[in-house]
């Protein structure tokens, strides 16, 4: 078996030696992953028309023609390759009875499954939230939120996301659109209450702790193996904590400073009396991270005894974090934790280069469709890298993928262009070539300009 190497250096030095080609692995992955046969299983499907497999294929091809130019000629070039006009593409998007979370819990198993096995210490699930600006005050469900990094309201849609990290790589396999009550507009599209499309909605207005206790439950049900699920602050209470717990799996999260009571010594304190009282007097110096820890034990309510760690940078400023696991150590707790800055990483990704919130519809099953395609490109590309036995960030995968598209689409369109050219001036100025020969040699230069980059429906 390879070894496997360093995504940002190897990657990266058989691009520039232009050793590697990965115009066609978006397209060989999902005939590999038999991503026909989930979206039957989805309900994704068409009873007439173009394959819809053909139409996701298309859109999930966008976020790589990322030059202007190349995009606009990019357009005709799907002209060529569908009759599909642009209503088909959005009544795609804004159909209500599609399962496209079905989809991603069916793509996410496969992927990891091929991925190997690991410890099971090794696997862990991470949940966080994202916000997806907006600037169109008539979108259906658009809402304000409070952004905590740039301290403000912002109009957009809000994504609580859950994802499994298997110590390697951080995989999307759920999320849960919410929207809150400072609507500009009370607009609902008129649809069955019987629809995927009517859940959704009903469920973004529930709160984002009873959806979360929700989404870690499917993962249990739906055989995801993890030691821990890992959050920061915002989601650290005891209610939470105890039905994780219960549902069966551990939890490590960031604490916040409040209000919240911890039993120690037979005592109740807060978590800065704690620190002053008790910890910062027994922290010793970890070399290896460069700080100043110790943990505590104390009691929950309801979750029962947990391991707190205290951390300080030798200052004033210290940090806690909770874990339910009371045999790890100050090392292992923050050695788990820092993988919960992979859905951070994510998020960027996402946002960057795989056009989350970049939608342009007004309508709310559009917006849930185009974040499903997106967690589906992103799964896309680290199965690409784990076929390839490669780790690290995708992003030199999505800049290189990028490129070949762009030079594909340009390619076609160029050839397209000199074709008609011949075709229409054998006339006048090939008057004494065969017809044939002339039709062979326009099959042979067909040929070698598409290579393995035409787009078939049927192979896919």
């Amino acid at each position: 078996m390879k070894n496997k190497q360093n995504c940002s250096l190897s990657i990266q030095s058989q691009i520039n030696n232009r050793k590697l080609s990965l115009d066609c692995e978006i397209r060989n992955s999902m005939k590999s992953l038999g991503f026909k046969s989930m979206l039957n299983q989805a309900n994704i499907k068409k009873s007439k028309g173009v394959f819809t497999i053909h139409l996701i294929y298309l859109i999930l091809l966008i976020p790589f023609l990322k030059k202007s130019l190349s995009f606009y000629w990019s357009k005709n070039c799907y002209i060529n390759q569908t009759n599909a006009r642009k209503d088909t593409f959005y009544r795609l998007l804004n159909k209500e009875t599609f399962n496209w979370r079905n989809l991603v819990h069916m793509l996410a198993s496969k992927i990891i499954d091929r991925c190997g096995d690991v410890p099971h210490r090794q696997k862990t699930l991470i949940a966080d939230d994202t916000i997806a600006p907006k600037t169109g005050k008539n979108m259906e469900m658009v809402s304000y939120h409070f952004d905590h990094a740039k301290r403000r309201n912002i109009l957009g849609y809000q994504f609580l996301q859950l994802g499994f990290h298997n110590g390697i790589n951080f995989f999307p396999i759920s999320v849960s659109p919410h929207t809150s009550t400072k609507r500009p507009n009370n607009r609902l599209r008129n649809i069955d209450k019987r629809t995927i499309g009517w859940r959704n909605r009903k469920e973004s207005l529930r709160k984002k702790t009873e959806t979360l206790i929700e989404m870690v439950a499917k993962a249990w049900n739906n055989g995801y193996d993890a030691s821990f699920v890992m959050f920061d602050s915002w989601f650290a209470h005891d209610s939470i904590i105890s039905k994780i717990l219960d549902i069966g799996y551990g939890v490590i999260c960031r604490l916040k400073r409040g209000k919240a009571k911890y039993k120690y010594n037979g005592e109740f304190y807060t978590l800065k009396q704690l620190w002053s009282k008790f910890a910062k007097k027994q922290t010793v110096w970890l070399p290896d991270l460069g700080l100043k820890a110790v943990c505590l034990n104390v009691c929950l309510k309801n979750s029962g005894i947990v391991r707190i760690l205290f951390v300080s940078n030798g200052k004033k400023q210290w940090s806690a974090f909770l874990s339910t696991d009371l045999e790890l150590n100050s090392s292992e707790i923050l050695n788990y934790y820092s993988r919960r800055w992979s859905i951070e990483v994510f998020f960027k990704d996402a946002k960057q280069m795989l056009l989350l919130g970049k939608e342009q519809s007004s309508t709310f099953e559009a917006v849930v469709a185009s974040y499903h395609l997106v967690m589906i490109r992103y799964l896309l590309l680290v199965n690409i890298l784990n076929r390839l036995t490669f780790t690290g960030p995708i992003g030199p995968l999505f800049r290189e993928i990028a490129e070949n598209q762009i030079m594909q689409s340009v390619s076609e369109q160029l050839w397209s262009g000199i074709k008609e050219l011949i075709i229409k001036s054998s006339d006048v100025i090939l008057q004494n070539i065969n017809p044939k020969s002339l039709l062979l040699l326009i099959d042979i230069i067909e040929e070698a300009v598409s290579g393995q980059h035409e787009i078939l429906p049927a192979k896919l």
